[in-house]
């Protein structure tokens, strides 16, 4: 029995109807703004933000909201949402499909319902804490391949790799690998969770980047943890992997 239906089937509306909105600016012509940390952010990014936060705020009161583009909002529970909007702001800009809405429910700190809805392609992979994880309402497991040689390893950006010091460790763990892509931002760890790719490391997030993760990869039978290994959703980096190789991309990912 799933303890947290109702907050996973209102974590879906939400997300279906900030999908509704995020669509109907896609690939269109946009003004784009660069934030404080030079990353880009559009009125579809504000508009969907702003309508979650609204059914929030209607259904979930005194809840808190952690939100990528208007910041936290202090509840009156220990329960509190998090939300980016559009995970992969550049992909959506330049037509590209691989975005999606991230939401994840809090409870003490640790999430107890995740979504990563990827509105252009039509999928939601959800997952809620004892309930299993879940691909467009079917069952969904991550896949049982064990080694780095037979793997799918995934990433964001090899420069971003370099650029934080991380270059040689995933050269060398990449070039191992089966096959390499940089299919990144929630879409990245969608392909880990349903089974497709074995490891999606990314060695810069915050938290409304992978709060979701934190939830649907355990229950997927997977795992997630930061560059470091530590189960966190506030460590500064992330690493999503069928449990299975993961000890050894920690082990890789080690700085010297």
């Amino acid at each position: 029995m799933n303890a947290y239906r109702e907050e996973t089937e209102l974590a879906l509306r939400m997300a279906k109807e900030a999908g509704s909105i995020i669509l109907s600016y896609f690939q269109t012509s946009m003004h784009v703004e660069t934030k404080q940390d030079n990353s880009p952010v559009t009125i579809a990014d504000r508009k969907s933000e702003e309508a979650l936060r609204a059914l929030m705020e209607k259904h979930t009161p005194g809840y808190g909201i952690i939100g990528e583009e208007f910041g936290t909002q202090a509840g009156l529970t220990d329960r509190e949402w998090v939300i980016d909007p559009i995970d992969g702001t550049k992909a959506f800009i330049h037509g590209v499909p691989l975005f999606g809405t991230l939401l994840a429910l809090l409870e003490k700190g640790k999430p107890i319902v995740g979504v990563i809805s990827l509105p252009a392609l039509g999928h939601v992979v959800h997952a809620s804490a004892g309930g299993g994880c879940k691909l467009d309402g079917k069952p969904c497991s991550v896949s049982r391949i064990a080694s780095i040689e037979e793997s799918l390893l995934l990433d964001g950006s090899i420069s971003t790799m370099e650029r934080l010091g991380h270059g040689s460790a995933w050269t060398a763990l990449r070039t191992r690998a089966k096959l390499h892509r940089g299919w990144g931002d929630c879409y990245g760890h969608f392909l880990v969770a349903t089974g497709r790719a074995e490891a999606m490391v990314d060695p810069i997030v915050s938290v409304w980047d992978v709060a979701p993760m934190a939830i649907i990869l355990p229950e997927a039978g997977g795992r997630f943890s930061t560059i470091d290994g530590a189960d966190t959703i506030t460590g500064g980096s992330g690493i999503s992997s069928n449990g299975l190789v993961h000890e050894e991309i920690l082990k890789g990912m080690a700085k010297a």
